[in-house]
């Protein structure tokens, strides 16, 4: 299936789950990719996305400049979502489940997982790394996807 996975986390605390601006150099200068551009220490992309109205919308809150909207942009969910529909024992080892895993270590997080052309139609507050794993497993399986908002909030 064709999904798109984005998240919204707090700008602040970008740096403490090891997402680091991509920059390019060009003879002796040092350029930010337009638009930005977010690399983990395992490779995985994600391109900021400056429009954030759809987004808000989406998790019914007004944004701040505090808080980032990043798009997935490395092909690593085919790989997630092919573990998951073929029952590899491996899930835990998949390096982009690992990095969703660190969102827990911020105050809130907001992850989206839908097809393309479709809306979010499930939203589920996840306490810990196993809900994230069930909702996640669940709405990536081929014989019934869904399109989920997982999302943790600061109390």
């Amino acid at each position: 299936m064709d999904y798109v996975l984005d998240i919204i986390i707090p700008k602040k605390e970008i740096e403490s789950v090891e997402l680091n601006e991509k920059m390019i150099e060009w003879g002796n200068y040092v350029y930010s990719f337009e638009p930005p551009q977010y690399i983990t220490d395992s490779n995985i992309i994600f391109e900021q996305i400056e429009n954030t109205q759809y987004f808000s919308k989406m998790v019914e809150e007004e944004f701040t400049d505090d808080i980032i909207v990043l798009g997935l942009k490395s092909e690593m969910l085919y790989d997630l979502e092919y573990a998951v529909n073929n029952d590899k024992p491996m899930l835990e080892q998949n390096v982009l489940l690992i990095f969703l895993h660190k969102l827990f270590k911020l105050s809130e997080f907001y992850i989206l997982l839908v097809r393309e052309d479709e809306k979010v139609k499930e939203r589920y507050e996840v306490v810990t790394k196993e809900e994230m794993n069930i909702r996640l497993f669940e709405s990536l399986k081929w014989s019934n996807p869904k399109d989920v908002l997982l999302f943790k909030k600061m109390r």
